[in-house]
């Protein structure tokens, strides 16, 4: 499947997009030949009408052919954001919401909690003592939000946003040797870890069956931009190669960032024809 992050639709109505404006870019995602998108709430103040109104979107799309294939919970970027949102309970409640709402959405299996940046106080001062108990705050923090997920009889995933306190893939997978079996996945967004200087081509070895979905984004290594593949220095065939070589089976979802709300369609349009065509090199390449 080819799908679509969230991007897509703040791109064409802001990252204030409502559920009726799901409706609308879902219908524009069929036209275009897309096969999944991704569902996510911006901002908290959102949370209430997307629980009243998620049963209309999960219809459209049905009525579509479109499949939710993750729920990004981008509002809950606080609850990782600091020293004190680690210790505090802000976010449980808030899941516990969003697992209730996606019972519309049966299909949708992942649900994906972007980690802050990390913001340190100007007065705070972090001993190597503090950052252990950090670290350890962090991990129990995310245990929590993933036992949410599980008793929905869903998965849990992070996306590891450049300056949060995991870092990158080292740090997923640290995590995961101290949990023993770690029971969260991980989101694979090209652009972040491209960003964050890291081999892209060497993650899906790294984290195999770990990886739940993606967010497959452009830039220049530079600077945490999300332009549509191969506008960027990410080598897409080794990764893609790699990517399916690890036996991920989930969608391949294009996250876009678009400034003209007009350019929206023929960008993503563009990319999408981009990377079947990188897949069906890969495949044929295969059978040589």
């Amino acid at each position: 499947m080819i799908g679509v992050s969230p991007a897509f639709f703040f791109s064409l109505f802001s990252t204030d997009f409502t559920p009726q404006d799901y409706i609308e870019g879902i219908s524009r995602l069929q036209a275009l030949g897309f096969d999944a998108y991704q569902l996510e709430i911006y901002h908290q103040s959102s949370l209430h009408t997307w629980e009243d109104q998620a049963a209309t979107v999960a219809s459209h799309a049905q009525r579509k052919g479109l499949q939710a294939s993750q729920f990004v919970a981008h509002f809950l970027l606080e609850s990782t954001a600091d020293s004190e949102s680690l210790v505090s309970d802000v976010g449980l409640q808030e899941m516990e919401r969003v697992c209730s709402l996606l019972s519309h959405f049966p299909e949708c299996a992942i649900i994906t909690l972007p980690l802050a940046p990390f913001t340190i106080a100007e007065d705070e001062e972090i001993s190597s003592e503090d950052y252990r108990l950090l670290w350890q705050r962090l991990k129990s923090k995310l245990l929590k939000f993933e036992a949410i997920v599980h008793a929905s009889k869903r998965k849990m995933a992070v996306e590891i946003v450049p300056g949060s306190l995991m870092g990158s893939t080292e740090g997923y997978m640290r995590m995961a040797r101290e949990t023993g079996i770690f029971p969260i996945g991980y989101n694979f967004d090209t652009g972040h870890a491209h960003s964050s200087k890291e081999n892209l081509p060497l993650i899906p070895s790294k984290i195999g069956n770990l990886i739940y979905g993606t967010h497959l984004k452009d830039n220049f290594g530079t600077e945490n931009l999300a332009l549509a593949p191969g506008e960027g220095s990410i080598p897409w065939k080794q990764t893609l190669a790699q990517l399916k070589l690890s036996g991920y089976a989930g969608s391949y979802d294009l996250e876009i960032v678009c400034q003209n709300p007009n350019e929206v369609e023929q960008t993503y349009r563009k990319a999408k024809a981009y990377v079947e065509g990188m897949m069906k090199e890969i495949t044929k390449e295969a059978y040589i």
